[in-house]
C-alpha cells in the first residue's frame, strides 16, 4: 500500500483553523494534548547561546539512528494510542521540490507553509504514492511535515528548521516516548497558543 493524496483537504481544518502564529503551529503542533515531548534529531547545544551548528560534531548516536529511523519507532509506539492507525494523515511540504501531478489537488495552507494533504496507514508512512494522477516526485527523502489520526488522539510536527519534531498526545504515550533507548525524546510542557514566541 502507499499513501494517497486527499482532494478534499476538510481533515486538515481543526489544524489550520488553531489561533496561533504559523511558527509556532509549524513548530509545535497544535495546543490541547495532555502532554508533549520533543524528539531530537541532533543533541542540544552544551551551553547556553550556543548552536547546534557550532558543536562541530554528531555524536554518533544520531549518525546511527537517523531521523527516519527515529520516526519510525515514534510512530509504532503512537500507533497504539489510536483507535484509527489505518486511518492517518500526513502533510508534506512543498518546499521539498516534489510534484503533485493533477490541477484540481488543493493545499493546505498556513502563512510561509504549504502542504499537499495524504492518507493513509501510519504503516506507509513515507511512501508518498505512485497513483498515475496523483504521484509526487523527489520525494523519497522527504519526512512529513504533521502526521495526525483522524481521531486526534495525537499529532506529530515536524517543520523543517529547528532540529527536533514535537510529539503531542497521551501522556502514557509520552511517557513511553520518553523511555524509549531507541530514539532521543525529551519532555516538554503542555503550552497554550498565547505563550511566548520561541522554541521549546
Amino acid at each position: 500500500m502507499s499513501l494517497s493524496v486527499c482532494t478534499d483537504i476538510s481533515a486538515s481544518d481543526w489544524l489550520v483553523g488553531q489561533d496561533m502564529p504559523w511558527y509556532q503551529l509549524s513548530v509545535k503542533g497544535p495546543v490541547g494534548f495532555p502532554a508533549y515531548a520533543r524528539l531530537r534529531f541532533l543533541p542540544d547545544a552544551p551551553f547556553e547561546g550556543q548552536k547546534t551548528t557550532d558543536v562541530g560534531f554528531v555524536d554518533s548516536w544520531y549518525e546511527d539512528n537517523t531521523e527516519s529511523e527515529q520516526f519510525t519507532v515514534v510512530l509504532e509506539i503512537l500507533s497504539h494510542y489510536t483507535s484509527t492507525p489505518d486511518n492517518c494523515y500526513f502533510c508534506l511540504w512543498d518546499g521539498w521540490g516534489c510534484e503533485v501531478i493533477g490541477d484540481d489537488v488543493p493545499m493546505v495552507k498556513i502563512p510561509n507553509r504549504d502542504y499537499w494533504l495524504f492518507r493513509g496507514a501510519l504503516t506507509d508512512w513515507k511512501d508518498w504514492g505512485r497513483d498515475a494522477q496523483f504521484s509526487p516526485r523527489g520525494a523519497s527523502g522527504a519526512d512529513p511535515a504533521f502526521i495526525w489520526p483522524s481521531d486526534h488522539a495525537w499529532c506529530v510536527a515536524n517543520d523543517i528548521d529547528p532540529d527536533f519534531a514535537v510529539i503531542g498526545g497521551p501522556a502514557e504515550a509520552i511517557e513511553l516516548l520518553i523511555a524509549d533507548p531507541r530514539i532521543d525524546a525529551v519532555a516538554v510542557a503542555p503550552y497554550a497558543a498565547t505563550d511566548p514566541d520561541r522554541y521549546f
